[in-house]
């Protein structure tokens, strides 16, 4: 749901075409004697005025204009002569072109009805702002907040310091549910900067440059024209959507708020809610020759390396046609020899059952370390399994078994391994790319991930990486011709890129878009914390509900959480369905000796939006579990 608008003012919101801060560029620059073109002074409309100065007086005329007519005051001092006057010129002209353009009324009337939140960022300062404000109040136009560049130390657009500000502000975190407007091609780049919807609306914008009287005494072909030109120029500037009149952004919300609705989030372990931009890297199609694409594939490879801290030379990362399951089949069918090996499995959930079938399926010689699904694995169990079954070679373990949600203390129990020489296998399905893991540090010698987890990306493949020196070793063990991990690794390695079969072109465009939203949002450990916010939140008001947790908080992870059914007689596919119908799928319970459904933490998901699954599920429980106190 669209939460707030963050609009620029003048050629946006009044002054129907930014006429304001035009004439006063030009009295200000005629104050000293030059002639300034309007086409230049709207090329870079938008930015703070200093700023805007700055780049005016770059343009070679402009320069000689002022050498000619202030020879004795040197350029670097002409700014400030500059602005000054300009701050002059338009505390003339602020108040009387402080009227709302046509629609605003509109769109503010149904922003109160939306209970949609209003606040501007602008180039202006906050005493031009304080002309400005009475005007609009007048006209029943009240922004919450309005964020000038001296509030973010100067910093304005098309930085997006202001429009974070003005977010934060208003208590919102999620950037895609607020639309950013403006007319100018600054405004679009804040917007984009700050990851928001960026909007431009081309009637009495800068780029058009008119009056209202100007603009509509023009043949509609001429208006026409004017407007695919403005639209053009924006578009370019990368907005998602130009309107011709700010009121066109009431149909535009309904149909954001309508489309939203309709598709209810993911709170599961994956696959997970993803990012509007991760979906529309889908859009377009490509072939799996091609060497532009071979060359996003080894990025990612190269990326996935990194972000688990790792060197390149040491580690590499295989990238598997299927689920998350594939990998792990493709690892143990490939890792371990069909002779004089064995596997020791840690099982203690669903995934870790799942790898114990895999070996009985593959006809490989295994131990089973057998954990309740409530308690974790630890390194004092796995030293006594090693004590009793010498003839172990390998070791596999879940990292996150979301099962329960539990997260077993990998870097405690892999250099009891180590010390054996064991090779080790992390499932880290549901942790990597949430949950900071070192490998440098580690030193598995496979962790097995997929592209619809913590990264982000949609399913479509899974991922391997793995320890070159150990997999090196495993040439003609794979007891699969389309599941050998070193055949795919070497086909990835002899032919830059190219899978061995066919490849998910699709979903490797949205997952290469969600890793560098990854890095955009800060990385592991920013994403980390935001998982562990999310299940913090949903945790305690779940619990201040009265419904109870499956595992202890010490050893839950930040991924998925499990709760108990509330009564006996609990329906859980009528909670399911009553939360889906307002906008949320969650997961049944996977752990086999008590009754239980799990939340997922993960994804593109906000602290709003936990607030609101907690709502509906407070109604639930008011509604129908408890319709006497209600």
């Amino acid at each position: 749901m669209i939460e707030a608008i963050v609009f620029d003012w003048a050629g946006t919101t009044i002054d129907y075409g930014c006429l304001a801060p035009v004439s006063s560029f030009k009295k200000a620059f005629a104050h000293f004697g030059i002639t300034i073109r309007d086409t230049l002074i709207r090329q870079d409309m938008g930015l703070d005025k200093q700023t805007h100065i700055q780049k005016l007086l770059h343009d070679p005329e402009i320069q000689a204009a002022w050498q000619e007519q202030e020879p004795a005051v040197p350029l670097n001092e002409a700014v400030s002569s500059i602005y000054s006057q300009f701050q002059i010129e338009i505390d003339q002209v602020l108040a009387e072109t402080a009227q709302l353009k046509p629609g605003m009324m509109e769109l503010i009337a149904f922003a109160a009805d939306h209970n949609i939140k209003l606040a501007t960022t602008t180039g202006y300062t906050q005493a031009m702002l304080d002309r400005i404000l009475p005007e609009a109040a007048r006209q029943g136009y009240h922004p919450a907040y309005n964020v000038t560049s001296e509030q973010t130390h100067q910093v304005g657009r098309p930085e997006p310091d202001m429009l974070q500000l003005a977010m934060s502000e208003l208590g919102i975190t999620d950037p895609s549910k607020v639309i950013k407007v403006g007319d100018s091609v600054s405004d679009i780049l804040e917007g984009k900067n700050a990851g928001t919807i960026s909007v431009g609306v081309t009637e009495g914008s800068s780029l058009i440059g008119l009056t209202e009287a100007q603009f509509t005494s023009l043949p509609i072909q001429d208006q026409d024209m004017r407007r695919m030109q403005a639209t053009a120029i924006l578009k370019e500037a990368g907005a998602d959507a130009v309107l011709n009149n700010i009121a066109d952004l009431i149909p535009m919300i309904e149909s954001l708020n309508d489309h939203q609705q309709t598709t209810p989030l993911l709170l599961t372990p994956g696959p997970l809610t993803t990012s509007k931009t991760v979906k529309e890297n889908m859009l377009a199609d490509h072939g799996t020759w091609d060497d532009d694409y071979k060359e996003l594939t080894e990025w990612v490879r190269h990326e996935l390396v990194a972000i688990a801290n790792a060197s390149q030379k040491e580690y590499t990362a295989i990238l598997m046609q299927g689920s998350g399951s594939f990998g792990v089949e493709a690892t143990l069918g490939t890792a371990i020899p069909k002779q004089n090996a064995t596997l020791l499995i840690a099982e203690n959930g669903a995934y870790g059952e799942r790898m114990v079938q895999m070996a009985d399926y593959l006809n490989i010689a295994h131990v089973v370390l057998k954990v309740p699904e409530t308690e974790p694995v630890t390194r004092e169990l796995v030293a006594t399994a090693l004590e009793a079954h010498p003839e172990i070679t390998h070791f596999a373990v879940v990292h996150c078994e979301t099962t329960t949600g539990i997260l077993n203390p990998i870097e405690t129990i892999l250099p009891e391994l180590q010390k054996h020489n064991i090779v080790t296998i992390v499932d880290a399905m549901s942790s990597f790319g949430g949950v900071p893991i070192d490998l440098t540090t580690l030193q598995a010698d496979y962790l097995i991930t997929s592209s619809n987890k913590c990264i982000q990306g949609v399913p479509g493949f899974s991922i391997v990486l793995a320890k070159r020196a150990t997999l090196e070793t495993t040439q003609y063990q794979a007891r699969s011709l389309s599941l050998d991990l070193y055949e795919q690794y070497r086909t990835f390695e002899d032919d830059n890129g190219k899978w061995r079969f066919t490849s998910p072109t699709h979903v490797m465009y949205a997952f290469a878009q969600a890793l560098r939203e990854l890095a955009v949002e800060g990385g592991i450990t920013v994403r980390f914390r935001r998982y562990q916010t999310n299940e913090q939140r949903i945790r305690e008001g779940m619990l201040d509900m009265g419904y109870k947790v499956v595992i202890e908080e010490a050893v839950q992870s930040p991924i998925i959480t499990s709760f108990l059914y509330p009564t006996d007689d609990f329906d859980f596919h009528d909670f399911y369905e009553y939360l889906k119908d307002r906008g949320f799928i969650i997961h049944p319970g996977k752990v086999s000796r008590v009754n239980s459904f799990r939340i997922g933490n993960i994804g593109a998901i906000t602290k709003t939006d936990i607030d609101r699954l907690l709502q509906v599920v407070a109604d639930y429980t008011t509604e129908e579990l408890h319709p006497a106190r209600a």
